[in-house]
């Protein structure tokens, strides 16, 4: 413990800003006439105790956004709209006031928890939650998987989206778009994501962050990854806690160093050697998801994209696929890039 209910650096301000942010949205949603509406819990880094303080002259300001995870219990399709228009209005308000995103996520159902319970999203909400309206009782509605039972998708996942980052933040550096916040934050992520999902592989996955650099740099001595990985990684985790948006002298150099470090994690992930052609980073990812293979997710192809991928992996879970063609496009270009409307349009559709 660190002596601070949201963030990973204690601060007064931020922990006496949000006290009372949550203290006015409980009283926001409690005048709301929403009887299907169960619970409503702050999650994700401030409800972890692992939030971002951004330190400014005038004392510390909040970083990331607030997410918050919304319970019902009986309510169907039209219900679940009035709730999720109703918080939308607060959360726009809110944000206003706040300078971050307030996001509410889409209303869970209590009944329907078991569909999205083996998530890495909903496992680390079990394991680091705040209350802020309502009876909450994750232990009893999330069943908690040990993380050597984490789906290899959700590593998968991980990689794809902290991929997108990456390249993202190479877009911005190539344009000479001046958002260092960006480019920064998305840089630390692909470092974090990448070594996250290396955790998840093997199984070594912990659910709080301190935790998860020691384990990684435990596990970088043991499996003879490059010494400098563990302090990459320590190095993106102090960020992550006391964010500092401001571009590295060669913040080209830079991006080079997470895109190597991110395409290695992947290579790892899939379980062939670093610097594999894609084609062969694509197979080692289908053949490490074949426990996950379904109709379900040809049909998911169909719904969305309203096409199928190649024969072989028509079965895999579509993020699959999707991170194979993001490394091949990552890995062909030794500097910035950018996304074809192929992957762009596909990540859209399945992160």
């Amino acid at each position: 413990m660190n002596g601070s209910r949201y963030t990973g650096i204690p601060d007064a301000c931020v922990e006496a800003l949000l006290d009372r942010t949550l203290a006015e949205l409980s009283g926001e949603i409690a005048s709301l006439d929403l009887p299907c509406l169960h619970a409503v819990v702050l999650g994700g880094g401030y409800g972890r105790g692992e939030g971002g303080v951004l330190h400014t002259p005038s004392g510390g300001k909040l970083y990331n956004d607030l997410d918050f995870f919304v319970f019902s219990q009986g309510a169907d399709s039209s219900a679940a709209v009035r709730i999720d228009r109703a918080l939308k209005k607060i959360s726009l308000r809110h944000e206003k006031m706040l300078n971050v995103a307030v996001d509410f996520g889409p209303v869970k159902n209590i009944e329907t928890l078991h569909r999205v319970s083996s998530t890495l999203m909903f496992q680390e909400l079990l394991r680091g939650w705040f209350p802020v309206w309502g009876e909450a009782e994750l232990g009893k509605w999330i069943p908690a998987l040990e993380p050597a039972c984490l789906p290899f998708s959700e590593a998968v996942r991980l990689l794809l989206n902290r991929g997108m980052g990456l390249i993202f933040a190479g877009e911005y550096l190539k344009s000479g778009r001046n958002d260092p916040d960006f480019i920064v934050r998305n840089m630390n992520k692909a470092l974090l994501g990448g070594a996250d999902a290396l955790l998840i592989a093997s199984g070594h996955y912990a659910w709080h962050g301190r935790d998860r650099v020691a384990v990684f740099a435990d596990l970088t001595a043991k499996e003879g990854l490059p010494p400098e990985w563990a302090s990459l990684y320590e190095k993106a985790f102090r960020w992550k806690l006391e964010p500092e948006p401001v571009l590295p002298g060669d913040p080209e150099q830079v991006w080079r160093g997470c895109r190597r470090f991110y395409l290695d994690c992947v290579c790892r992930c899939a379980g062939v050697p670093a610097g594999s052609p894609a084609a062969r980073v694509a197979d080692g990812l289908h053949r490490r998801v074949r426990k996950e293979r379904s109709l379900k997710n040809l049909l998911r192809w169909l719904l969305r994209a309203h096409r199928l991928p190649g024969a072989a992996t028509v079965f895999d879970p579509p993020v699959v696929p999707v991170l194979g063609m993001l490394y091949g496009e990552l890995s062909a270009s030794e500097t910035f890039l950018t996304a074809s409307p192929l992957l762009r349009g596909s990540w859209k559709l399945f992160n």
